[in-house]
């Protein structure tokens, strides 16, 4: 069964990997003593920080096989002043995937401004919450990575989604080398519909926020809504994955809403990186987004 590619660790390498992710964040380090975890000795333990003002995961590790009841796990590298919330669960139904409570169990801690070196003690409990666990977003698409997919029919473009209370992950696969581009809800063709469009130039992800500001043209938006990217190219193709707000509140935006029918726009360049450039080829879908 394939999964999003978290590198599987050792307790003590993935302490080392959180440390690492986390850097240039800050200047402080948390370290949280976990306690009681019998019932999950041998499962699949995995934990990610998200930076709370910015919805940004700054760090996520998977552990395959939990070999104590007690363990500590350090976070190095916080930036101070800064709030953050840690999402952890450990995979009761052992297939290898994050499920909702309570057939897994997850929980949230939170840790609001951030002022120095702590520590905490999490002791196992039943106060279980669904953290809607999100893909990683690493520029490489793995099977079971997102709940939801589609391949268009008249572009040959894949989109892989998922959202929860307010962040929409979506993972877009086009059969070219140049730009691909995905917009939500649009008024009519391209105008008012909020476009994110990106390219792998030299290895490298370019991505921007733009906006439909006609019927036949876009333009990049005044302020960047794009929480988090990552992007590559293989075998002819071109993936990206990001991350963007449901309701940014900027009336650039889109603002969408949970369980929501969303019309989307499709299109690409199968070799041109110019984000100007005009599309190979384009087409109009629908998604539902996750409730």
């Amino acid at each position: 069964m394939m999964r999003n590619r978290i590198p599987h660790l050792s307790a003590a390498a993935a302490v080392l990997l959180v440390a690492l992710s986390a850097a240039a964040y800050g200047q402080s380090t948390l370290t949280i003593m976990f306690r009681g975890m019998d019932p999950h000795v041998g499962q699949l333990f995995e934990l990610r920080v998200v930076e709370e003002d910015t919805g940004r995961e700054i760090a996520r590790f998977s552990v395959p096989e939990i070999a104590s009841p007690e363990f500590d796990l350090e976070i190095a590298d916080l930036r101070l002043g800064a709030s953050y919330r840690i999402d952890f669960y450990a995979d009761a139904s052992g297939n290898g995937i994050y499920d909702a409570p309570p057939v897994d169990h997850a929980w949230r801690i939170a840790l609001p401004d951030v002022q120095g070196n702590t520590s905490l003690t999490f002791t196992h409990n039943l106060d279980f919450i669904d953290i809607a666990w999100p893909p990683y977003l690493d520029g490489r698409i793995a099977e079971l990575g997102y709940r939801n997919g589609m391949t268009d029919a008249e572009t040959g473009m894949s989109v892989h989604w998922q959202s929860d209370g307010s962040v929409l992950y979506v993972g877009l696969v086009s059969p070219g080398t140049g730009w691909l581009a995905i917009g939500f809800g649009p008024e009519r063709q391209m105008q008012g519909a909020n476009i994110v469009i990106a390219a792998i130039e030299d290895g490298n992800l370019v991505i921007e926020d733009h906006y439909g500001n006609a019927p036949t043209s876009h333009r990049r938006d005044d302020v960047d809504h794009v929480i988090q990217a990552a992007g590559s190219e293989a075998d002819g193709r071109s993936t990206v994955e990001f991350a963007i707000p449901l309701a940014s509140g900027d009336e650039q935006d889109v603002q969408l809403e949970p369980g929501s029918e969303v019309v989307i726009i499709l299109a690409y360049h199968g070799t041109n990186d110019r984000l100007t450039t005009k599309h190979t080829a384009r087409a109009v879908a629908s998604i539902v987004l996750d409730e």
